[in-house]
């Protein structure tokens, strides 16, 4: 009787195993590197693509330094394109930010990143500084989980007029 659970116990396991790995090959690709369904999205604008997967339509390149992965690595986070993430992996699809999980059981606060949450406090050249130096408005600098980026002039205003639109 014994063995009879413990072989049915090891054939269950066997099937949920593959059923979650199924899942996860077949179920809504919202991140990862190389052909996922957000590098062949549509995006509204440039600036909602620079967001969302931190490449510009420019074909210029928009790399960062630091971030989440300079500190253990963020497992919960959203999606990675060529090893960078993007703005909405911390900063969430709506732009609200919150409580992020990161690995080693660690978490990150992500700022509310929509303009009209932001327009007290910044302006076009402040969010520049805060973006590519990581400056906050009043000249502290904000914590290594915000990635440093190098984006062109166009393509952060690009960026500006996307978190614009978010409510």
């Amino acid at each position: 009787m014994h063995r009879t659970i413990t072989v049915m116990a090891k054939r269950l396991f066997v099937v949920i195993a593959a059923l979650l790995l199924a899942a996860c090959a077949f179920g809504p690709q919202s991140r990862g590197a190389g052909g996922s369904a957000q590098q062949t999205r549509t995006f509204g604008s440039n600036g909602e693509r620079i967001y969302f997967t931190a490449t510009s339509e420019r074909g210029i390149a928009i790399t960062s330094t630091g971030g989440p992965m300079s500190n253990g690595g963020m497992m919960g986070g959203g999606m990675r394109v060529n090893g960078q993430f993007a703005c909405a992996t911390c900063h969430g699809s709506n732009g609200k930010g919150g409580q992020q999980s990161t690995g080693m059981m660690q978490g990150i606060a992500a700022k509310d990143i929509r303009w009209s949450a932001l327009q007290s406090e910044f302006d076009a050249e402040k969010f520049r500084l805060a973006v590519t130096q990581g400056q906050d408005p009043n000249g502290t600098q904000l914590s290594t989980d915000m990635p440093r980026w190098s984006i062109s002039d166009d393509d952060l205003a690009d960026l500006i007029t996307y978190l614009k639109t978010l409510p």
